[in-house]
């Protein structure tokens, strides 16, 4: 079992030198929707179905003034992602529905890790929520394949 965030914090350990994307990509593998033979890319998904890849969103950083005039960022802060998939598509309408059922099983298992407390670790501070913000939807249709995607919302407490 992959140690969790909740472990860090509790021992009061130092995260290991990974940069967010990376830690949210390998909370997502732990997803059993998603096949473990499959390519988990970040940033790039190949032509070929199936595939899964996690992109980061610009993000506004939130700043509150000190008493002193400073522009200090506030406690609460949120990344944004998209976790998009290649997938099999065409004018087969079961293939194109099992698609949708496929984000639907990883939209269902993020709330779920949400209810249990399971989050993602950030360098940054502590991981409040994981939510997803858009539904799936498709982005890139093609002759044979199509991009599917979700977008996501990290909110985290500044350490």
């Amino acid at each position: 079992k992959p140690t969790t965030c909740r472990t860090f914090w509790r021992r009061r350990e130092t995260l290991p030198t990974v940069n967010n994307v990376e830690h949210l990509r390998k909370w997502f593998r732990q997803c059993p929707a998603l096949s473990k033979a499959n390519h988990f890319r970040v940033d790039y998904l190949a032509e070929e179905a199936t595939e899964y890849a996690l992109y980061a969103v610009p993000s506004t950083v939130n700043y509150h003034e000190n008493v002193l005039g400073e522009h200090v960022p506030i406690d609460i802060q949120t990344l944004n992602f998209i976790f998009a998939s290649k997938e099999v598509f065409g004018a087969a309408e079961a293939q194109n529905i099992a698609n949708y059922g496929f984000y639907q099983d990883v939209i269902d298992w993020i709330i779920n890790q949400n209810s249990s407390r399971n989050l993602p670790c950030v360098n940054e501070g502590r991981v409040l929520s994981v939510v997803p913000t858009l539904t799936q939807y498709v982005s890139a249709p093609g002759a044979s394949s199509a991009k599917y995607q979700i977008q996501i919302k990290l909110t985290y407490r500044r350490r």
